[in-house]
């Protein structure tokens, strides 16, 4: 068990400075005695935590001096797939957030929410002439994203093998159509 001294000795190492009773009964909003007390009976990790960050220090180093955590333990958890806030992209935090806070009903609705900007962005980069993804975010075979000029000739190209009809009144002698 480690000794009130033993305690203050680890905040003071951890900050860079002497840290006292009072100076923990502060940060804590309670009296030096009750300090005392607590220090003597072993900090929570209630009471470590809070005392980190009004130092400005990080929380698990002090718990892992302090023996609330064993630095296996903290690796372990961050092995296992976890990731620090400082490393996390603003995508990453708001997925976490959402996955973490939302009801199913509230996922459900946000994702036809993101699947509708999705198609509205489809829609406007068709609009803009860009090349656009399919459902599975690939370009289609026939499409390879490059606009080109095309030469029209009237009476060139048509949408089907019939006759122009225009021609065909001139030919007869009738009145063109407009």
């Amino acid at each position: 068990m480690t000794t009130p001294a033993d305690v203050k000795d680890v905040f003071a190492s951890l900050a860079g400075h002497r840290v006292t009773a009072q100076d923990m009964a502060d940060i804590l909003e309670t009296s030096r005695n009750t300090v005392n007390l607590r220090l003597k009976n072993g900090l929570v990790a209630e009471d470590v935590i809070a005392i980190s960050r009004g130092l400005n220090i990080n929380p698990v180093e002090a718990l892992v001096e302090l023996d609330k955590l064993t630095r296996n333990e903290v690796f372990g958890f961050l092995d296992g797939g976890a990731k620090l806030l400082a490393t996390a992209s603003p995508e990453e935090l708001v997925y976490r957030l959402a996955e973490d806070t939302l009801s199913n009903a509230d996922k459900i609705e946000l994702g036809g929410a993101a699947r509708a900007l999705l198609e509205r962005d489809d829609l406007a980069a068709r609009r803009a002439g860009a090349p656009v993804s399919d459902a599975h975010g690939s370009l289609h075979d026939d499409d390879d994203g490059v606009v080109r000029e095309f030469d029209y000739e009237p009476g060139e190209y048509a949408a089907d093998s019939s006759p122009n009809e225009q021609e065909e009144r001139e030919k007869r002698g009738e009145d063109l159509i407009d």
